[in-house]
């Protein structure tokens, strides 16, 4: 896997299959657990390393899907309560 940004195809118990946007037709999987925020099929996202670390954000422009972006707006609310 590299740092870049993905659309989410496919969402697993465990994975989620994700191909880039901007280049190549490889797919990559990447353990559920490891985002940041609830992640939903059709979400654009990008990846990147910190130092061993993988980082995870969701790309709220880039994605087109309502519910995503009411699931994202409902996360932030309560993280700052």
């Amino acid at each position: 896997m590299k740092a870049g940004i993905y659309k989410v195809e496919t969402i697993d118990k465990r994975t989620v299959l994700l191909t880039p946007v901007e280049e190549g037709k490889e797919q990559y999987t990447f353990p559920l657990n490891e985002f940041t925020h609830d992640v939903m099929l059709g979400d654009i996202v990008k990846i990147w390393l910190e130092g061993m670390q993988w980082k995870t954000m969701y790309l709220e422009d880039e994605t087109k899907s309502i519910k995503s972006h009411l699931k994202d707006f409902k996360k932030r609310i309560f993280d700052e309560e």
